[in-house]
């Protein structure tokens, strides 16, 4: 039964390379976006079982849901600014994915001979790089917003002592914070040029709403009159908006506790009870 598990899976694997060298595609559609050029060349500084990895990449950027790439994009964005995953993108990762599923189930097979552990073992191996890279993500996301209204008060301070809109951002990007990290990068990508389109670019790479209305809302204070007004305005109002929003999830804490504390707490305690207090009589029978 092994065998033939394996030969099916030997058999779509190469029916889907012949498919992704050979059956041409055009681009089409919102996935079209992730989809990474055949004739690239690759990355000379991969690692060799990055290169082997490499092959699964274009069957990986064709077929691969454009949902799963946008959030695996996403989640490496804030990953790699805390410097976590460096060197990959939604593509390699999610071909990652894939080899680890891939071998679980076939290393389940040849261990065990069963589908149905092979099956719960690809599963697994499909899931952990994104339990790992969504930890670390989500942690990155928490601190990137808890810091962000200061930084954006920061700015409108430097605003407020006479200092252009694009200087207090240059300046304020040297403090030591995620949000100010995000910043310098920011201004190293813009190579000069006006940092508002890359500010938006960016933003829009994050997939995080309030970096997007924070992108938006600094190119009309850009383009308004009374800049260091609106800029305090601003400041204010997400300062005000992250305030609420913490308050908010710490009076859902307590409800959303409630299932875990039943669960490892209460459960075991009563189960603990019976037994000490049914055994006995149990055994008396």
């Amino acid at each position: 039964m092994t065998i033939i598990y394996l030969l099916g899976l030997a058999t779509a694997s190469l029916l889907i390379v012949l498919w992704v060298e050979f059956v041409p595609s055009l681009p089409s559609g919102r996935a079209a976006r992730y989809l990474r050029e055949s004739d690239q060349p690759a990355d000379p500084e991969l690692p060799g079982w990055r290169k082997w990895l490499s092959w699964l990449d274009r069957p990986t950027a064709r077929w691969a849901p454009g949902s799963i790439l946008r959030r695996t994009k996403a989640d490496l964005y804030f990953a790699q600014l805390a410097g976590k995953w460096r060197g990959w993108d939604e593509v390699q990762f999610t071909s990652l994915r894939v080899a680890l599923a891939l071998g679980a189930l076939v290393v389940g097979l040849l261990l065990y001979d069963e589908l149905i552990p092979s099956v719960i073992g690809a599963l697994l191996g499909w899931q952990v790089p994104v339990v790992l890279l969504g930890g670390v993500a989500r942690r990155v996301r928490r601190r990137f917003q808890a810091q962000l209204p200061e930084f954006i008060q920061l700015v409108a301070a430097q605003m407020a002592a006479g200092v252009s809109l694009e200087e207090a951002l240059r300046r304020t990007a040297q403090m030591d914070s995620l949000a100010a990290q995000w910043m310098r990068h920011v201004l190293q990508m813009s190579q000069g040029r006006v940092i508002f389109t890359q500010l938006q670019k960016e933003a829009q790479a994050s997939n995080m709403p309030d970096l997007i209305g924070l992108a938006v809302q600094l190119e009309f204070v850009r383009l308004g009159t009374a800049q260091q007004e609106l800029m305090a305005q601003m400041a204010n109002r997400i300062a005000a908006e992250y305030t609420a929003g913490a308050e908010q999830r710490a009076e859902r804490v307590g409800a959303e506790l409630v299932i875990p504390m039943v669960i490892f707490y209460f459960l075991p305690f009563i189960a603990v009870i019976l037994a000490l207090i049914g055994w006995p009589i149990l055994a008396t029978l």
